[in-house]
């Protein structure tokens, strides 16, 4: 062993500490694309109006609507959304204002709340429409009342004075 193996080198110094140029900074890059691991659960809050529609929804009787399904257990054909998701998307969607069957398809992809409430299942515009035009009678009675109980359920004191 050597006692002396580095006892020849030369000090260092600290390099002097110029400041020129620009400054480098971590920035915003908003066009990154990020893979985020998380439930739907922790999309919205526990108390959001959407799980108030998603409960409402569950309570009501839609054996008119399970009727009319022609996919069966044991028996070939593709199996289409929950009727109770459509419901939900559609009373939502009217409690949000929204109309027409594009809007809320596009909010099934993009909004935190329409896509908690197909909670990983696919629809577009065209399966919406069919729905909202094939059940009629029974979506029109359904979401007059329902968005009328909604509404005073999340809006409880609206329409009160001071």
């Amino acid at each position: 062993m050597s006692d002396g193996l580095f006892e020849n080198l030369p000090e260092a110094s600290a390099p002097a500490k110029e400041r020129c140029g620009v400054p480098r900074l971590r920035q915003a890059e908003r066009s990154q694309a990020e893979l985020r691991a998380c439930s739907l659960d922790d999309l919205i809050s526990a108390d959001h109006p959407a799980r108030l529609v998603w409960r409402f929804v569950e309570g009501l009787d839609i054996s008119a609507l399970l009727a009319g399904i022609k996919a069966v257990e044991g028996h070939v054909g593709h199996p289409p959304a929950d009727p109770r998701i459509l419901v939900a998307l559609w009373l939502f969607a009217t409690i949000d204002g929204v109309g027409s069957a594009w809007r809320p398809a596009e909010l099934c992809g993009s909004h935190a709340a329409y896509r908690w409430l197909c909670g990983g299942v696919s629809t577009n515009h065209k399966s919406l429409s069919d729905f909202r035009t094939g059940h009629v009678d029974w979506l029109d009675s359904t979401l007059t009342a329902s968005v009328a109980v909604l509404c005073n359920r999340l809006l409880p004191h609206a329409g009160e004075g001071p």
